[in-house]
């Protein structure tokens, strides 16, 4: 990002923009969705500025340091004599540049209600109008309800207001083509549902009500039919306690899906089959886009009850932490989006709210626009580095008329449950690896020739484990029983992984007096646990 340029230094069609907010995620919708509309134009220089006042601030030098942008403390931007101010936390103090002031929402609309202001966040005089009166020279407002409650809170500065729509909703609009691909960069496959957990910051917040659910529900739901993402809100970085990857890293390494603070979310918003949310702009937003919502959590008393907002909490069906949850997502995907006109709160007036501001932000710095450019697709997502695939999980079944219902449900710490833990070798908790009672090495093959060995090491390295099985082929595992007994199986790829559980539940059956496995018998058994069932199945030599 450019430094902001002293007049002196700017040719006479050249302008300086600022852009001002007050916290990370302000500062994020001018980062992500404003600055690339005027990025192409040689004439504008941009610098970004720190506007005082927030118990949240320590979180926006933190997302600067991120994405790479010098951010400039108001007091020295302030005198720079600007062009425009350009910002998502409207202040009094932006008027001390004595540049026109454009201000637009850094969430889904207007709908807060804070006890120091005199009408809803965003559009209250005591933000919106300078210390002599002044008032934005452009106020962007996503929606018909912004202009009416706009009119209520601050009727003076309805005169240069204009509907525009929302950049954040449009921008998803444009990228919701790219579906799929957010979904195998979140490692989600055709036969996964991914639900989403979002939560705003403040008392009513799903994680103040909820406090445990990521982690209640990663090892509550079927891991083959469902992954979980969480979407904490940035605020949550800010202050003493941990940040929410480090509190949850157990849960984080086993499969739970987290993105970085700054961005990500609206891929997991495209990406999503179900979302869990409360009052928070990701839940209302990710409801606008057609994504099945249930409210685990809602904050009534922080906003007037007219607004879209509050009018969208009252209809929108709910989630009970305290009953089972599969059944209550599977009910929310099965009836699809919740039935609510969202174009009173998101209008999408043409040409859209990018150009909309563009033409906005070229008249009041008086430039002749180049081009009007469209603004590119979300960019393909990558969850935290903390995150991995689900390496240890329970593993149960229940007879079927078709063979077996197979289930398994991530076990992210070391404790007991139904069925029998099963882990990957590569599972980085070594707690879980010495409790398993079968492990697996499935990532990538091992040489026919050298697979006795591995699994006789790491049935000496793990006394509590049975069963140890190696991945041999595309669609073969050679498995060892601790007995002896060395088996090679051949079946769908699919079902590779819960081969040697079926293996582990037929010695359960037979007891410590069984004399062991025989192939033709246990073929037998896993054709029946299975459908189709194994391939083939042959005894190997253990020594």
């Amino acid at each position: 990002t450019p430094a902001p340029q002293h007049p002196s230094t700017l040719g006479p069609s050249e302008r300086l923009l600022i852009l001002a907010g007050r916290t990370s995620q302000a500062l994020a919708r001018l980062y992500f969705d404003v600055a690339p509309l005027i990025a192409h134009d040689p004439r504008i220089a941009v610098a970004y500025a720190l506007i005082p006042g927030s118990r949240f601030e320590p979180g926006a030098p933190v997302f600067a340091r991120r994405v790479g942008i010098d951010l400039h403390p108001w007091d020295t931007a302030k005198v720079l004599r600007p062009n425009l101010i350009v910002t998502s936390s409207p202040d009094p103090c932006l008027y001390e540049a004595g540049a026109p002031v454009l201000s637009l929402p850094h969430g889904a609309g207007h709908n807060r209600l804070r006890a120091e202001l005199s009408g809803v966040s965003g559009l209250s005089p005591e933000q919106i109008l300078g210390p002599q009166g002044q008032v934005p020279s452009f106020l962007a407002l996503p929606g018909p309800a912004a202009a009416k409650r706009l009119a209520i809170d601050c009727p003076t500065a309805t005169g240069n207001a204009e509907v525009i729509g929302d950049l954040c909703l449009d921008r998803l609009r444009r990228s919701a083509h790219l579906r799929e691909d957010y979904r195998r960069a979140f490692g989600v496959g055709p036969d996964r549902r991914l639900v989403v957990i979002s939560s705003s910051w403040d008392r009513s917040a799903l994680t103040r009500k909820s406090t445990t659910l990521p982690e209640q529900l990663l090892g509550e739901l079927p891991m083959d039919e469902f992954k979980l993402a969480f979407v904490p809100h940035p605020n949550d970085e800010v202050g003493e306690a941990p940040h929410p990857v480090e509190s949850l890293r157990p849960y984080v390494d086993n499969g739970l899906i987290m993105i970085p603070p700054e961005e990500g979310w609206r891929a997991l918003v495209l990406a999503a089959d179900c979302l869990i949310g409360d009052h928070g702009s990701v839940t209302f937003t990710a409801a606008a886009m057609g994504v099945p919502v249930l409210l685990a959590s809602f904050g009534f008393a922080g906003m007037p009850p007219d607004v879209p907002l509050a009018r969208f909490g009252r209809i929108a069906p709910r989630f009970e932490p305290n009953a089972p949850a599969a059944p209550q997502i599977r009910a929310a995907i099965e009836a699809g989006p919740v039935g609510f006109d969202f174009a009173d709160a998101l209008a999408e007036p043409e040409p859209g709210a990018p150009f909309l501001l563009a033409e906005a932000v070229y008249r009041l710095i008086g430039l002749d626009a180049l081009e009007l450019v469209e603004p590119e697709p979300l960019p393909l997502p990558a969850p935290v580095p903390e995150h991995r695939d689900t390496r240890a999980w329970r593993c149960r079944t229940r007879p079927t008329t078709a063979g077996a219902a197979w289930e398994r449900r991530p076990a992210s710490v070391p404790e007991p449950g139904e069925g029998h833990l099963a882990a990957d070798v590569t599972c980085r908790d070594g707690r879980l690896r010495s409790a398993a009672n079968v492990l697996v090495r499935h990532r990538g093959t091992v040489d026919p020739a050298m697979a006795r060995q591995t699994l006789r090491a790491m049935l000496e390295a793990h006394p509590v484990c049975t069963v140890a099985s190696a991945r041999v082929g595309a669609g073969e595992v050679m498995i060892a029983v601790r007995d002896g007994t060395v088996l090679r199986v051949g079946a769908r790829p699919a079902q590779l992984d819960l081969i040697p559980s079926a293996v582990y539940e037929r010695l359960a059956e037979q007891g410590s007096d069984a004399p062991g496995l025989s192939a033709a018998e246990t073929l037998v058994y896993l054709q029946r646990r299975f459908e189709p069932g194994p391939a083939f199945i042959t005894a190997e030599d253990a020594a």
